[in-house]
């Protein structure tokens, strides 16, 4: 019998105003420092992954969402170079209470709005992907067939 998968879960916030979207440059978390990220983070123990977005997006950018205006846009199952694997669920956001500031400046250099359609290169390589206009909300992500 195979032993049961332990997958990290993570919220990832597609945060979008005027066609563009929020980005956040990565420094000193020691995964892909230097490339432009999504406000999010992991799912605590005993945490509602609705909660983690709510939690998260006050912690790292100063705002407040309310529950009913996060809209689930993608679950992203993804295999990293590291050899480990991710659930990610993105929500889209179009709605939240307060000013974007940066809340953390040891693990965020800046933050910037990109249009959506001309990201930068240096990017978090699933980014792109989860961006593609498609009828599915499931994405696999860096998995061989």
């Amino acid at each position: 019998m195979s032993e049961r998968n332990k997958i990290p879960i993570t919220v990832q916030l597609l945060i979008i105003k005027e066609n563009k979207i929020l980005l956040m440059k990565r420094i000193n978390t020691g995964y892909e420092d230097g490339k432009y990220s999504l406000p999010g983070g992991h799912v605590e123990a005993n945490e509602e992954i609705r909660k983690t977005a709510i939690r998260e997006a006050k912690e790292e950018i100063g705002i407040q969402i309310n529950k009913e205006d996060l809209e689930l846009y993608k679950v992203l199952n993804r295999k990293i170079k590291e050899g480990g694997e991710y659930v990610d669920f993105i929500f889209k956001v179009k709605k939240w209470n307060g000013n974007i500031t940066n809340e953390e400046k040891d693990k965020c250099e800046k933050i910037i709005w990109s249009d959506i359609d001309k990201i930068p290169e240096n990017i978090l390589d699933f980014i792109p992907e989860i961006l593609k206009e498609n009828n599915s909300i499931y994405v696999p992500y860096n998995w061989e067939d």
